[in-house]
């Protein structure tokens, strides 16, 4: 398997962070929105355009979070924020199957309290500064 990095975003925003449901080999599962880095293209670069691609927001990235090994190589994880306040979330695509291929079936805003048992997620709560918990609105009691 050739070692591939992938980048992905906590889009955070009142509390909720954006997640999108991928349909594949029979699985199902939510995750963070989030593929592989492109040649001649930053990790940064790459959570933008994926978080872009997946689910139509514009984001900002406000820091690096964490990484971790998987399968194919390792995954970079970054705090982001939207561009713009106000934007809708939309499914977006992923340009590397075919329209009828999909494997994105759904992006949506979930309350961040409802995932702290997510793999994902629960790394993202548990590197947050107790600022950025505050800025953010994440309530952690649910």
């Amino acid at each position: 398997m050739m070692d591939r990095d992938r980048a992905f975003a906590a889009i955070l925003c009142h509390g909720k962070i954006a997640m999108v449901r991928v349909d594949d080999k029979g699985r199902s599962f939510w995750t963070l929105p989030g593929g592989g880095v492109e040649k001649g293209e930053s990790r940064e670069e790459a959570a933008v355009r994926e978080a872009m691609e997946e689910t139509n927001l514009a984001i900002k990235i406000v820091r690096f979070l964490f990484e971790r090994k998987y399968a194919a190589g390792t995954e970079y994880c970054y705090l982001a924020e939207l561009k713009n306040e106000g934007q809708s979330i939309k499914l977006g695509h992923d340009p590397e199957f075919d329209v009828n291929d999909q494997v994105l079936k759904q992006a949506e805003w979930v309350q961040i309290g409802d995932l702290k048992d997510d793999l994902h997620v629960s790394r993202v709560i548990a590197r947050l500064s107790p600022e950025e918990i505050t800025k953010y609105n994440i309530d952690l009691q649910r």
